[in-house]
């Protein structure tokens, strides 16, 4: 490609439209401002059911976001504590063990309530934070039948001695592990309660699950499941200002109402009450309406009580297989005092006009003060496109682009290493020199992706791979593919290139590698071990990291 190739001039073409559509640009901004202002004039004169539809959305939106960032992370970390349970790092008899896997997790995901590890023996290992303390409740009916080892220690501490207490309580016929079990979704799906009444305190809320097996006992079967608090998933029901009669709760699937606080005068009731309560309370209009039209997803209409005119909206929530309905109910004459919609849609079209008038008057001065370094910047471009012509012409040799990857240095999307197996020291092949790389290559999946160059000294010497005695190419770009097969996985494979690339007259191995969707592990014997990049090296990370970098990384996307 040359500057007056066709695929250059189009760049000296395009500035030159450029120009033209900077002179347009106050005009096309004040167009859009006068619609925009017209636009918003006209929804301020529509009707208050438009209003608290709009409002509804908006908060089934908020509500989603909120309910998705809220049972991510336990999901989350519910997959890999069932990974470190299918990898028998998880021993109900040893709780310690268990204390220093979960307790960071516990620290950092306030939303969830307790640990549960149990199996089908009838074995129980459970956690929770209570107050500053520490409680941990260990049932083992091959040792104690008919009792439970309860410990308590103070955060930082040691667990106190274990106290023995008489107990019926036997965790398989918990609906959280009977429905894991029983549950006709994959292994690998988070099985989720409807509300009920926790065992270990008498609170109500809802527990997620996962169940999984020990390849050498197929008939012994685990549970390892996280409660977490109906009042947490609740808490915007206290921040919503719906006037003196308004009512916001939630509706499981199972028929309960959620978070519905009694009438001034009323008891509390003991357990969650069934929707027919809403009959009670004057609401059987809005309940027929809602219970025939439930799979119709968000919903927003009007109903009366008595004669007066009410709005209801239901917005659906998932949480694994269930569904809860986030519920609003709203007196229609409160609509303008807890959405004051007369106030702020004036306000709008009228802040419309004001702020793109000073767009439109700063790009009008902006456009006559500029237009004239257009033609600075079209030079600058010419010379730009001049320099990527010879820049590309020298990458179309291989060679030349091994050598700009090597004049930039090792970074965290860089690194280089002298061979593929052959320990120069000791002048033998040896298993150390293919985990040093192999280490580098999870890093960059686990992080952004990056370049492994084999046969390059760390100070960017070419000394090639004629030294790892390989009997030709073929062999050895064999050989690496049985590592990362072996070692990360083939699974793997889809995000890994490689080749022997050609520099000065040795061959080097150029392994690129993009950043994985799923977590990559570097195996070695019965262990598997966690890197990221960090600057040019790897960082082999904890498994209390390891959840913390997960979940920040989920929270990123």
């Amino acid at each position: 490609m040359t500057p007056d190739s066709p695929a250059a001039r189009p760049v000296g073409h395009s500035l030159t439209r450029l120009q033209r559509f900077l002179r347009l640009l106050p005009w096309l901004i004040l167009v859009l401002t006068l619609a925009a202002s017209a636009l918003a004039l006209f929804q301020a004169f529509q009707a208050k059911d438009d209003l608290f539809k709009a409002w509804v959305s908006e908060l089934s939106f908020r509500k989603q976001v909120e309910f998705k960032n809220f049972t991510e992370p336990v999901a989350t970390s519910l997959k890999i504590a069932r990974e470190w349970g299918e990898n028998r790092a998880l021993n109900l008899q040893n709780g310690r063990a268990i204390d220093h896997y979960f307790i960071p997790t516990l620290k950092s995901l306030p939303q969830i309530h307790a640990l549960i590890i149990a199996n089908t023996r009838g074995e129980e290992y459970y956690l929770r934070h209570r107050g500053t303390n520490w409680y941990s409740r260990v049932r083992d009916p091959a040792r104690h039948p008919g009792q439970i080892e309860e410990r308590e220690w103070q955060d930082g501490g040691t667990p106190g001695p274990a106290k023995l207490v008489p107990s019926a309580y036997d965790p398989r016929q918990r609906p959280w592990f009977k429905g894991c079990l029983l549950a006709e979704s994959r292994k690998d799906e988070i099985f989720w309660t409807a509300p009920y009444r926790f065992y270990a305190d008498g609170r109500i809320g809802v527990t997620a699950a996962l169940r999984w097996e020990v390849k050498q006992h197929p008939e012994l079967k685990y549970v390892v499941a996280f409660d977490v608090l109906i009042s947490d998933l609740l808490a915007w029901t206290s921040e919503l200002d719906l006037g003196s009669e308004g009512r916001a709760f939630m509706i499981s699937d199972n028929g309960r109402i959620l978070g519905l606080p009694p009438k001034p005068g009323e008891v509390a009731d003991k357990e969650l009450p069934p929707v027919e309560k809403l009959k009670d309370m004057g609401f059987a209009q809005v309940l027929e309406k809602w219970q025939r039209e439930t799979l119709s997803g968000e919903q927003v209409f009007s109903f009366k009580v008595g004669r007066r005119p009410w709005w209801a909206g239901f917005v659906p929530l998932q949480i694994g297989g269930r569904h809860l309905w986030l519920s609003v109910l709203i007196p229609e004459r409160d609509i303008p005092q807890i959405i004051p919609y007369q106030v702020t849609f004036f306000w709008i079209p009228m802040a419309i006009f004001l702020v793109g008038s000073g767009l439109f008057l700063l790009s009008f001065f902006l456009v006559r003060r500029h237009l004239a370094s257009l033609e600075a910047l079209h030079r600058e471009n010419r010379r730009l496109i001049d320099e990527e012509i010879r820049r590309e012409a020298a990458l179309t040799d291989p060679g030349a682009r091994i050598r700009e990857l090597i004049k930039a240095g090792e970074s965290e999307t860089l690194e280089f290493k002298a061979t593929v197996r052959w320990n120069l020291r000791e002048n033998r092949a040896g298993k150390e020199m293919e985990v040093a790389w192999l280490k580098g290559l999870v890093g960059f999946l686990n992080t952004d992706g990056g370049v492994l160059l084999l046969g390059v000294e760390d100070d960017g010497t070419v000394c090639g791979i004629e030294r790892d005695n390989f009997a030709n190419d073929d062999k050895c770009l064999r050989h690496i593919d049985s590592l990362i097969s072996t070692h990360i996985g083939l699974e793997f494979s889809r995000y890994i290139q490689f080749a022997i690339v050609e520099v000065d007259g040795l061959k080097v191995v150029e392994i690129r590698a993009r950043v994985s969707e799923i977590p990559a592990f570097l195996k070695k014997g019965d262990s598997e071990e966690f890197f990221i990049r960090t600057g040019p090296a790897s960082r082999k990370l904890k498994p209390s990291q390891i959840i913390k970098y997960l979940a920040s990384r989920q929270r990123e996307e």
